[in-house]
């Protein structure tokens, strides 16, 4: 209806009480704009975190430290390396200095792909696949690692930043260490390891450590009355050492398992899992 007739109908209508006749329309257009914005800023989102991603990878390359500190948030967590979990984007960023310098003396590169990127507002989470490679002894590259990176992002002062990030290695490959000179921990030895399960009862373990290149084998004895030493295998890499054997408590089978996460020549610091019960674990060389 033109608006120059519908105004005094309009007029004339409220007087009956029937002013609702006039009342515009729904907007459904209005609507629909609404959803696809959301739906671009969401795109856009997961463009910038996958930038972030990028960066990781190039500022690690790069050795630009500084430049990997800022893409951590203020309160940030970092789970990986071969150490304890990193916080707060210096102490990180210190963390991955080491690390790299440690594992890569010459040009390495980081890749990532199969990213799963799930928004919501100002925080996100993701979960995708990287490899790391680096230079053997001839100039050329090799696999050193592939991994999943399991992610909490939050968007900081406008940046799109890790609040979280856990490096889970799938294929560490110690032979591919070995392939390319790189130097291992040396664990041959005895070992007093002392721990506690459920944080209630301590316990002792004697454990002999032979090792061959990256491969563990050896014995175990638990500090008990009639000891049974029991013959164990593991293996070693630059950055963990694991290793298990075959028990039995009460009568019933069970496992031991050590995986040692902080490695000095004299020192050990881990953790044991006994038939599924996990306690922190640290050794001592004699």
């Amino acid at each position: 209806m033109n608006n120059k007739v519908c105004a005094p109908l309009c007029l004339l209508l409220a007087g009956a009480g029937m002013l609702t006749a006039c009342s515009p329309a729904p907007d459904h257009n209005a609507a629909a704009l609404t959803e696809l914005k959301d739906q671009v800023a969401t795109l856009e989102a997961r463009d910038q975190i996958r930038d972030l991603f990028a960066n990781y990878g190039r500022t690690l390359d790069s050795r630009d430290f500084k430049a990997f500190g800022l893409l951590y948030a203020k309160d940030s967590e970092y789970v990986g390396g071969g150490g304890a979990a990193a916080h707060g984007a210096a102490e990180i960023e210190a963390q991955l200095e080491t690390v790299l310098k440690a594992n890569a003396s010459g040009a390495n590169l980081h890749v990532f792909s199969n990213e799963k990127i799930d928004v919501h507002g100002d925080s996100a989470t993701a979960l995708s696949r990287g490899a790391f490679y680096v230079q053997d002894a001839a100039g050329q590259p090799t696999a050193l690692i592939f991994a999943t990176y399991k992610d909490e992002l939050v968007r900081e002062d406008g940046q799109w930043k890790f609040k979280r990030r856990e490096v889970i290695g799938d294929i560490p490959g110690p032979s591919n260490e070995e392939k390319i000179g790189m130097p291992l921990p040396k664990l041959s030895g005895d070992w007093v390891i002392s721990s506690s399960v459920g944080g209630k009862t301590p316990i002792t373990v004697y454990c002999t450590l032979v090792q061959q290149r990256s491969n563990l084998t050896g014995t175990c004895t638990p500090e008990m009355a009639k000891p049974t030493p029991s013959a164990l295998t593991g293996d070693v890499s630059a950055w963990r050492a694991r290793w298990g054997y075959n028990v039995v408590f009460n009568g019933k089978p069970g496992r031991v398992d050590f995986t040692a996460s902080k490695m000095t020549e004299t020192t050990l610091e881990g953790s044991l899992s006994l038939s599924g019960t996990v306690a922190p674990f640290t050794a001592t060389k004699k």
